[in-house]
């Protein structure tokens, strides 16, 4: 117990007055969260109430069910218990069992603190678990920031068992007098934490008795390196990325002067900022985008979730592939720099511009909306649907024209006319020819 009080006191877990939903499935870790959290509950004052889900998969479940409310009555803790279909929400969301029943768990523990108006969520794990996952996910793939583990507190949620090892919850439920539900789902090796948890820690433990404390320990260690590595990132990022529509554009530059691993870190993160999730996005996929940046301007890679990883004159964009309305037109879009004028025949597919006035990147596409387009030298524009319409271009041509463009702002109507905005003038310093085939 002692030992408990003092973790919380360092992770600042708790404190007086707090509502506190504690997960508890019947199995003997949750079972001893429970009576520790009771032990605690007068000291600090705590309301607690003890949250428990029916999977549905199991036969057993519902005595499960039954175990747990008998418990809190006589401990007299307030509980709520969640019938949930985790079988058929895998299913339907082609998730595995495990990652069903995590995400309905959580919403489960939400639903509580919002009743309530607010307070914390306290889960089981113990120092077993950590091991277990540290194990997975480096067999799986994983980075630096991956190799933390699960941390002590996480938001609204917190573990107040991870410096426990699971010898220590079984002696400490012993020593009360208090029995627990075995779960027989969990000698099922063909799930890969349990092959883990029976087959991996066993082995170890026989090379160093002391394997689980060690594993934990080098997790504390690389939690503290990641923070630091966060900061990094922090100030790497201001740096180097800024929104473009949905995607994430790096200043190849400023990129190139970061040390390796903060590269990696920010391809990961604008990836998946751009995904909107951080699942499948692996370490290939990262190194893949930090490696456009030693290639030519125009080069490509796909990326997981319909991203598309670009190398373009402002840089590294990921984003969406272009819609069919963003699609590029067909032939090819030549530039040329050059530091000064050529002199040229004037021809409907060859412009020369000012180079430096361009903001984002030169694509090549169709028209969509939002395009505008610079008529006037005073800097006048209007929408290009507007224009199109003013200088009587055929309604069936329009959507058939290809456009060199800015962003939204329309560079060149290719066989049409330039853009003003872009003209070069006794103030350029560089020149960017475009020449469509």
């Amino acid at each position: 117990m002692d030992k408990v009080r003092k973790f919380m006191e360092k992770h600042h877990m708790i404190g007086q007055g707090d509502f506190i939903a504690v997960g508890v499935s019947g199995g003997a870790d949750s079972v001893c969260l429970l009576l520790l959290l009771c032990e605690l509950k007068q000291e600090y004052d705590l309301e607690l109430c003890a949250v428990h889900i029916n999977h549905g998969i199991r036969r057993e479940a519902f005595k499960d069910q039954e175990f747990v409310e008998n418990l809190c009555r006589r401990r007299k803790v307030p509980w709520i218990t969640f019938s949930e279909d985790v079988k058929g929400t895998a299913e339907k969301q082609s998730m595995s069992l495990e990652e069903a029943g995590r995400m309905i768990r959580y919403r489960c523990f939400r639903k509580v603190l919002d009743q309530h108006g607010g307070g914390k969520i306290a889960v089981a794990h113990h120092q077993n678990d950590q091991a277990e996952t540290m194990i997975y996910r480096m067999s799986r793939g994983t980075g630096i920031q991956g190799l933390k583990g699960m941390e002590a507190v996480r938001g609204d949620v917190i573990r107040p068992l991870l410096c426990l090892k699971k010898e220590e919850i079984l002696a400490y439920l012993k020593e009360k007098g208090q029995d627990w539900m075995e779960d027989a789902s969990n000698e099922d090796n063909t799930f890969a934490r349990n092959k883990i948890r029976n087959q991996v820690i066993p082995a170890l433990t026989k090379v160093n008795a002391r394997a689980v404390e060690h594993i934990v320990s080098l997790s504390e260690e690389i939690e503290e390196w990641s923070r630091y590595l966060e900061e990094q990132l922090s100030e790497a990022w201001k740096a180097c990325v800024k929104q473009e529509g949905k995607g994430r554009l790096i200043d190849t530059g400023r990129f190139l002067e970061e040390p390796e691993p903060i590269r990696r870190l920010l391809a990961k993160q604008a990836i998946e900022q751009a995904a909107g999730r951080k699942k499948d996005i692996e370490k290939v996929h990262i190194q893949s985008f930090c490696d456009l940046a030693f290639r030519e301007t125009g080069k490509s890679i796909d990326l997981p979730y319909g991203l598309i990883g670009r190398k373009t004159y402002g840089g590294l964009l990921v984003e969406e592939k272009q819609t069919r309305a963003e699609k590029a037109a067909e032939g090819q879009l030549v530039l040329t720099e050059t530091d000064r004028y050529e002199k040229m025949e004037e021809k409907d597919f060859t412009k020369i511009i000012d180079y430096d006035k361009i903001d984002k990147d030169i694509q090549l596409r169709y028209r969509k909306p939002g395009d505008f387009f610079v008529f006037s030298k005073d800097g006048k524009s209007k929408s290009l649907s507007r224009f199109f319409i003013d200088q009587k271009i055929p309604r069936e041509e329009r959507d058939r024209i290809p456009l060199a463009a800015d962003g939204s702002r329309i560079i060149w109507i290719i066989g049409h006319r330039l853009s003003e905005f872009y003209n070069v003038s006794e103030k350029t310093e560089r020149y960017l020819r475009l020449e469509y085939n």
